[in-house]
């Protein structure tokens, strides 16, 4: 009876993690390299039966200062893959309605930077600091009752210090 014939793998250039420490190293950056955040909305707008969601700044002062510069203020939001230039944001981000994954051909994904100015394709992932969120068509019955906490956006997204 012939035995088994052991498979021909080329390792090639991969780095092989033989002590236990830089095992722990790899495991831990894969981890958080393919982790998802979830945010609600820091504000959103119906124009008919369209929304359209914004993470971007927020003023937390008491009152508010309007400067984004205390210590409860959220300068804003970014991509994870900052220094990564992409040719659709789309890929990097989930909308959710009341715990309902949203199709991504029902809007599209706008990012703009401390100015308020729209960034390019070439340029959205250098100072991106609001992420607009625009439906394109009609996601509920009634778009009246829907409220911020019914939205999730769950993403390669951090808040920028």
């Amino acid at each position: 009876m012939a035995g088994r014939k052991n498979p021909n793998i080329d390792v090639g250039n991969v780095t092989k993690k033989r002590d236990r420490n830089s095992f722990k190293n790899f495991v831990l950056d894969v981890i958080k390299d393919t982790f998802i955040y979830e945010y609600t909305p820091t504000s959103f707008s119906l124009s008919g039966e369209i929304f359209t969601l914004i993470l971007g700044p927020v003023d937390n002062s008491s009152p508010a200062d309007g400067d984004y510069t205390d210590y409860t203020d959220i300068r804003g939001y970014r991509f994870v893959y900052e220094d990564l230039v992409v040719d659709n944001v789309q890929d990097y981000i989930d909308v959710y309605l009341y715990g309902v994954k949203q199709s991504k051909d029902r809007y599209n994904v706008n990012l703009y930077n401390p100015a308020n100015e729209k960034l390019s394709v070439a340029q959205n992932a250098k100072g991106a600091v609001k992420i607009e969120i625009v439906f394109t068509e009609s996601i509920t019955r009634i778009p009246s009752e829907v409220p911020i906490s019914a939205f999730q956006i769950k993403g390669k997204i951090v808040e920028v210090d």
